[in-house]
């Protein structure tokens, strides 16, 4: 879809400004124009859902904004291509999980964790077992409803599963490296040219040599000139059956003084990935050792490669890319590598969890002579 920004009008406007208001949102008066209040509606409304909050209404915003206007009851729920998604999705799951179904993280996405879920409600409570989330099925789940229940299936089985290292080596195991962005959809460009997908394929290739060599396989989501979108990645992603996902990102910020690298897992106000988490803090930890840039934290996000696939994921972004030090350094090879060097070892600590010799730290940005 065609983004819907500042400066926008028409009736999709006045559709984005009606379910902003739904939503408890203001927007103005004024009808069909986006304006700063509806920009300022928009960035609240992508906050508040862990999505980039760009003020633009792209179609990760608009898709999650439509979802947010159904509640459980409102619409037969069941499986179709793509899948569905909404508020009433999660709520469903929610409920399934507080029961000891496990319909997987309350994601929003009604995917075949969530279908067996129904089939398994279903069949305990002498219902047609269809895999369908209609009215009888969501009344009787109403009636069964307890909110004191402890935390969901999914959670504990999360936790469980970070108790004790799931490899002692890297030989056969399975991992996504997905270099962000792609040609037809470059990302942010530096004050010197440097284009983001072409910095993350850098990075990216250069992190998938290095766990090539220690045994791994390494699926790539996307080659130098081709441009999945993020759905398109976590599908092959779960096709590929990969035991992690590592997604490289650069930041950017109007301030040409901000700077410093971030890292993102799956999380909702009720509910975190704990392994996806895990990794985005090594992953964060790593490339601060390795570069001395500022701690911009582990928030959690809703977007599609952390919460459309099923193994642990996350999403570092290694700097700014508009800050003119940061991005010069960040298309320097010797940085790249650096970093490959700092996200391997990330990964190798996640997967084995004795983790390795720490890499050498770089210095920090602090002049035009220093390095990253």
């Amino acid at each position: 879809m065609e983004p819907i920004r500042l400066g926008s009008i028409g009736p999709e406007v006045e559709d984005v400004q009606r379910r902003l208001e739904a939503l408890g949102l203001t927007c103005p008066s004024d009808p069909s124009v986006f304006d700063p209040a509806t920009e300022a509606a928009v960035r609240t409304f992508q906050q508040r859902r862990g999505l980039i909050a760009d003020g633009v209404v792209g179609s990760e915003t608009w898709q999650t904004l439509v979802g947010a206007s159904f509640s459980l009851g409102d619409r037969l729920l069941y499986v179709t291509r793509p899948l569905m998604r909404g508020d009433d999705v999660r709520e469903l799951q929610r409920r399934l999980n507080r029961l000891g179904f496990d319909a997987g993280y309350d994601d929003g996405l009604f995917g075949p964790q969530t279908v067996a879920a129904v089939r398994e409600f279903q069949l305990n409570a002498g219902l047609l077992v269809d895999g369908i989330a209609g009215r009888e099925t969501v009344e009787h789940l109403l009636r069964l409803h307890r909110s004191h229940q402890e935390a969901p299936v999914a959670a504990v089985r999360e936790r469980e599963a970070l108790r004790r290292p799931s490899r002692r080596s890297l030989a056969g195991a399975r991992l996504m490296v997905d270099p962000g962005h792609g040609i037809a959809d470059p990302g942010l460009s530096s004050a010197d040219g440097a284009q983001e997908h072409d910095l993350t394929w850098r990075i990216g290739a250069a992190l998938e040599g290095r766990l090539a060599a220690l045994g791994a396989h390494v699926v790539l989501s996307r080659g130098p000139n081709t441009s999945p979108t993020p759905s398109q990645r976590a599908a092959q992603a779960n096709a590929e059956d990969v035991e992690l996902i590592l997604s490289i990102h650069l930041n950017g910020a109007n301030s040409p003084r901000a700077r410093g690298a971030a890292a993102y897992h799956f999380g909702t106000e009720v509910q975190i990935s704990d392994r996806g988490q895990r990794l985005a803090e090594l992953a964060l930890a790593a490339v601060l050792d390795a570069t001395g840039t500022q701690d911009c934290r582990v928030p959690p996000s809703i977007s599609p490669i952390l919460r459309e696939s099923r193994a642990p994921a996350a999403v570092i972004e290694p700097g700014f890319l508009t800050h003119p030090e940061e991005g010069r350094q960040l298309a320097e090879p010797r940085t790249q590598h650096r970093l490959a060097a700092a996200l391997t070892h990330a990964i190798t600590h996640y997967l084995l969890g004795d983790p390795p010799s720490t890499p050498a730290r770089m210095a920090p940005v602090t002049s035009a002579r220093s390095t990253l």
